[in-house]
């Protein structure tokens, strides 16, 4: 299956009315569209380039980084991708637009939807899950530090939580 028809059959699967938009010239195929995300419309672009060798999905948030809050969310972004497991990277462009990355090398591996699949919802993880820090960090006066403090609070709310429930399975008797 060549990239086109992989990008086709993602689109057939969400059942979406897309098109593909074919470059015949430079073998490069795109997808774009909106997508509904945490109640939100965010831009999504899927391009596969078969000459290159690549697959690459690009999902813009519906709202950019306001002005003097650039190195704010250059840190936040750069917390996230180094502290959490997603397989692509969020990102701000000097316009202030954020955008996660993912691109794939496609030589030598199946082509199938699912590829896309999972770059797609590995990217609506990440916006689900940070969201609110990012939207906070970009819109507001909140700071990077404010908001990794934040996570630190969360993080050690869960250690709590998860010696407590370790701690009560000991004192518990087994049965056998």
């Amino acid at each position: 299956m060549n990239l086109t028809e992989v990008i086709k059959g993602f689109i057939a699967d969400n059942e979406w009315g897309d098109e593909v938009d074919i470059n015949e010239e430079t073998g490069e195929s795109q997808l774009s569209t909106s997508v509904g995300i945490i109640n939100q419309s965010f831009r999504l672009y899927v391009e596969g380039d078969e000459k290159a060798g690549k697959l690459s999905l690009y999902l813009y948030a519906p709202f950019h980084v306001v002005e003097g809050k650039f190195v704010d969310a250059c840190m936040l972004f750069n917390y996230l991708n180094d502290s959490y497991n997603y397989s692509g990277r969020i990102g701000v462009s000097e316009e202030g637009v954020i955008r996660y990355k993912e691109i794939i090398n496609i030589e030598d591996i199946e082509l199938v939807p699912d590829l896309i699949h999972n770059m797609f919802a590995s990217s609506i993880r990440m916006f689900e899950e940070h969201n609110e820090a990012i939207a906070s960090v970009a819109l507001t006066k909140k700071t990077y530090e404010a908001v990794r403090e934040d996570y630190v609070k969360k993080d050690e709310a869960r250690k709590a939580k998860k010696a407590a429930a370790e701690s009560d399975s000991e004192e518990s008797p087994a049965t056998e």
